[in-house]
């Protein structure tokens, strides 16, 4: 069977718990509770517990899981760049000016260089308090004895407020990262001068690049500085509206008395993602192994704001060929199944890598529009007919698993 069989009502009941998804997410947005919603915030658990009083209507069972994220690591790992970078041109600096004991300072400057590069890749951003957040996880179950569960996932987090916007970020990224090479080529060249190994005809000015050098170590400073870990930006399309597009499809299940004959149909709303991905860690730590005995797909809503911009990435071609036959029963077009960059955004990331058949479905293009990740974010652009097409998109999904025999 197919989704728009189930009911001569399909269309108008749809579009009904559209609106519902649509206006409960304006709500929401406009409220008191969506100005500190960032990964472990209280607004962000405001959200969980709303969606879960919705879905404890919608489904059988709702429950819970906590866990602890290091929300402040971007920042405290950017600062932590600093004070080694700082250090390091300090060392360089110092070599100039003691000569004998130049070559000790060079090689602190080395070894001060290789952990400004270890906290860019983060390495010790966990050493940063943790803080308290939760998943939601509700099932619908199905009127048959279960052989598949397909997993609507949506996060509850908005990004953290910025003063730089993602794009000026990444460039500030790209330019800290090359500074930290220039640092690291710096030193060794100058060990290499200090032990005469080396030698050039302006050699012994050579050290003197030091100064200079010093400037990159502020960039990062300037980004842990930009970054706000007590408020986030409204995050309306990224992701109240996947939250919310989750809900109104259970809505629909429960509205019209529908059940799968032998799926089970979730919502798994996680938390934290912007703070590295530490709800849907959880859920796989705590779940994979149970998920591992059903045939189980996640499919991950993330950024809905443009139907005519539908884009799926899944993680393998058994997975795209079905929502892909999906699309053409709920006659939803599907701009494109292999995007690269949704390699980077969402939770797809750390499902498939936990061997979960899972897609994201997404409207993001190539290029973001010009409010994604920033307080331009609103109300205003919540799109029906996008969330329509996504509802279309992943009921269709659902009893297309289902029917496989």
């Amino acid at each position: 069977m197919k989704a728009y069989e189930t009911s001569e009502r399909y269309e108008g009941k749809l579009r009904e718990c559209c609106n519902y998804a649509a206006r409960t997410a304006k709500n929401f947005a406009t409220g008191e509770n969506n100005s500190k919603r960032q990964a472990c915030g209280p607004d962000e658990k405001v959200l969980a517990d709303t969606l879960k009083a919705d879905l404890t209507t919608f489904t059988d069972k709702v429950t819970e899981d906590n866990f602890t994220a290091d929300r402040a690591a971007y920042i405290l790992s950017n600062f932590l760049i600093f004070l080694f970078m700082i250090l390091a041109a300090a060392a360089g600096i110092c070599a100039c000016m003691f000569e004998e004991y130049a070559l000790y300072l060079l090689i602190a400057a080395v070894v001060l260089t290789f952990l400004s590069l270890l906290a860019f890749c983060g390495v010790f951003g966990g050493t940063s308090k943790n803080v308290d957040g939760k998943n939601i996880f509700a099932v619908r179950n199905a009127s048959g004895d279960v052989k598949n569960r397909v997993i609507l996932e949506a996060n509850l987090d908005a990004p953290f407020k910025r003063k730089f916007s993602p794009k000026t970020t990444a460039i500030l990224k790209t330019v800290t990262f090359f500074g930290i090479l220039l640092y690291l080529a710096f030193d060794i060249v100058s060990l290499l001068i200090n032990t005469e190994t080396l030698d050039f005809k302006a050699s012994a000015y050579f050290i003197y690049i030091s100064f200079p050098l010093a400037l990159f170590a502020f960039i990062p400073l300037f980004i842990s500085r930009s970054v706000t870990a007590t408020a986030s930006f409204p995050g309306v399309v990224d992701n109240l509206v996947g939250c919310y597009t989750a809900a109104g499809t259970m809505r629909y299940m429960s509205e019209m008395d529908l059940r799968l004959d032998k799926t089970e149909l979730c919502v798994l709303l996680t938390g934290a993602k912007n703070a590295g991905r530490a709800g849907a860690k959880t859920y796989c730590r705590l779940h994979s192994e149970e998920d591992a005995k059903l045939n189980t797909v996640i499919l991950s809503l993330d950024t809905l704001y443009d139907p005519s911009k539908l884009t799926i990435f899944s993680s393998g071609k058994t997975t795209t060929d079905a929502i892909s036959e999906a699309a053409t029963n709920a006659d939803v077009q599907i701009l494109s199944t292999k995007p690269k960059h949704i390699k980077k955004n969402g939770s797809m990331k750390v499902f498939k890598k936990n061997k979960y058949s899972c897609a994201t479905i997404t409207t993001l293009e190539e290029s973001y529009p010009a409010y994604f990740g920033t307080e331009k974010d609103t109300e205003q652009n919540i799109n029906v007919k996008a969330i329509e097409s996504v509802m279309k998109l992943v009921l269709e999904t659902a009893y297309a698993i289902d029917s496989v025999e």
